[in-house]
Protein backbone atom coordinates (compact mmCIF):
# COMPACT_ATOMS: atom_id res chain seq x y z
CA UNK A 1 0.00 0.00 0.00
CA UNK A 2 1.30 3.45 -0.87
CA UNK A 3 2.28 6.03 1.71
CA UNK A 4 -0.47 8.55 2.48
CA UNK A 5 1.71 11.63 2.06
CA UNK A 6 0.06 12.59 -1.23
CA UNK A 7 -2.57 15.31 -1.35
CA UNK A 8 -5.45 12.97 -2.29
CA UNK A 9 -6.17 11.58 1.17
CA UNK A 10 -8.45 13.63 3.43
CA UNK A 11 -7.20 14.58 6.86
CA UNK A 12 -8.82 12.46 9.59
CA UNK A 13 -11.45 14.12 11.75
CA UNK A 14 -9.89 15.46 14.95
CA UNK A 15 -11.22 13.99 18.18
CA UNK A 16 -12.41 17.45 19.25
CA UNK A 17 -14.83 17.65 16.31
CA UNK A 18 -16.07 14.14 16.94
CA UNK A 19 -16.97 15.12 20.51
CA UNK A 20 -18.63 18.37 19.36
CA UNK A 21 -20.75 16.67 16.69
CA UNK A 22 -21.73 13.83 19.03
CA UNK A 23 -22.85 16.35 21.66
CA UNK A 24 -24.92 18.17 19.01
CA UNK A 25 -26.55 14.91 17.98
CA UNK A 26 -27.39 14.02 21.58
CA UNK A 27 -28.82 17.49 22.25
CA UNK A 28 -31.01 17.22 19.15
CA UNK A 29 -32.14 13.71 20.08
CA UNK A 30 -33.16 14.87 23.56
CA UNK A 31 -34.97 17.99 22.33
CA UNK A 32 -36.85 16.26 19.48
CA UNK A 33 -39.39 14.27 21.52
CA UNK A 34 -39.77 17.11 24.03
CA UNK A 35 -40.29 20.08 21.71
CA UNK A 36 -40.31 19.00 18.07
CA UNK A 37 -38.14 19.20 14.99
CA UNK A 38 -37.37 22.92 14.92
CA UNK A 39 -36.34 22.97 18.57
CA UNK A 40 -34.17 19.88 18.02
CA UNK A 41 -32.36 21.56 15.13
CA UNK A 42 -31.88 24.70 17.20
CA UNK A 43 -30.58 22.77 20.17
CA UNK A 44 -28.16 20.78 18.02
CA UNK A 45 -26.90 23.91 16.27
CA UNK A 46 -26.53 25.90 19.46
CA UNK A 47 -24.68 23.02 21.12
CA UNK A 48 -22.23 22.67 18.23
CA UNK A 49 -21.56 26.40 18.04
CA UNK A 50 -21.23 26.73 21.82
CA UNK A 51 -18.91 23.77 22.22
CA UNK A 52 -16.78 24.89 19.28
CA UNK A 53 -16.45 28.32 20.86
CA UNK A 54 -15.54 26.90 24.25
CA UNK A 55 -13.09 24.32 22.94
CA UNK A 56 -11.34 26.54 20.39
Amino acid sequence: MANSTNGNCPEPLPQRWAIILLAGFVAGAVAFPLAGLLAALGAAGATVVGMHTLMA
